[in-house]
């Protein structure tokens, strides 16, 4: 417990990731947190966002591209073409459910994100199973 804020820390949660461009051959030393042993992690979620070591986002892209084609199979039914919903009510289902999960949220590693990465999420028809 952080004794000067009174403030209680949960090591379970707390995660270790060395963030670095390359690889590197050295083995990283234990880190110690509360007199709690770190282990070192290869990604680690944070609100929401998976980081992975080399900060390319492969993993987040490709939960979230997972996550959307889960929803656009569920929502087949309601914006699919033999549905009786007019072009505008398939658009605003579209804009208030899928969109969400691709777009808005952390949208600022789409930029920062590999491009190979980039493409694969933005040519979602290619790789639907």
């Amino acid at each position: 417990m952080c004794t000067l804020w009174r403030v209680a820390i949960n090591t379970d949660k707390t995660h270790a990731v060395m963030f670095r461009k390359g690889t590197s051959r050295k083995e990283l030393k234990t880190l110690s947190f509360f007199d709690e042993d770190l282990t070192w992690d290869k990604e680690v979620k944070y609100l929401g966002l998976i980081l992975d070591d080399k900060l390319t986002f492969r993993s987040h892209l490709k939960y979230n591209t997972e996550k959307f084609w889960a929803k656009v199979h569920l929502l087949i039914p309601i914006i699919g073409r033999r549905s009786p919903l007019t072009l505008e009510n398939k658009l605003l289902i579209f804009k208030q459910v899928l969109r969400q999960i691709l777009l808005t949220y952390a949208a600022q590693i789409w930029g920062l994100a590999a491009f190979s990465n980039r493409k694969k999420s933005t040519n979602p028809q290619k790789q639907n199973p």
